[in-house]
């Protein structure tokens, strides 16, 4: 744990974002707990992957894991995520959760759900996507989302779910 929850618990009770993100960390030497993995930068080399949550609104880093190289996944890195989202009270709990396609699984939304945080992950363009952009895209039902921008709502039942 990096930050003493202590010491930001007034912060967290403002409206605010987690931030979660996978960093690969190629290392040279010997360094506990290094290990092959996920490395596009450098294929071969050990490495740690870095799993980091930041409130986003103020750039604080909360709380960064640092695992074997080979623990890039999202799913090494949520048992402790969720241990410190349970210890925050229900006024601190974040807004909604957003991170990026590696944390776009079931179990990451099903969490999520089980304890009424919304979330935003991105997809991976599988095919079914893909046609999911290109029919929206030619749609006619965008409406003004606010601030200049327009948005239109879709559905898409993702393969392999239970939900």
């Amino acid at each position: 744990m990096l930050v003493n929850l202590s010491s930001c618990r007034r912060l967290l009770r403002e409206p605010w974002v987690l931030d979660i993100d996978t960093t690969v960390k190629p290392l040279d030497g010997h360094q506990e707990g290094a290990k092959k993995g996920y490395n596009p930068g450098k294929p071969g080399r050990p490495s740690h992957a870095y799993h980091t949550y930041f409130a986003a609104n103020i750039r604080l880093v909360l709380d960064v894991e640092v695992q074997a190289g080979n623990q890039t996944a999202s799913s090494f890195a949520q048992p402790e995520l969720w241990k410190f989202l349970d210890r925050l009270d229900a006024e601190e709990q974040p807004g909604f959760i957003r991170g990026d396609c590696g944390w776009g699984t079931e179990r990451m939304m099903k969490e999520a759900e089980a304890r009424k945080i919304p979330y935003l992950l991105k997809l991976k363009q599988t095919g079914k996507v893909k046609q999911l952009i290109r029919q929206v895209f030619s749609s006619e039902d965008w409406t003004a989302a606010g601030q200049g921008r327009k948005g239109v709502e879709a559905e898409l039942e993702l393969t392999g779910r239970s939900r």
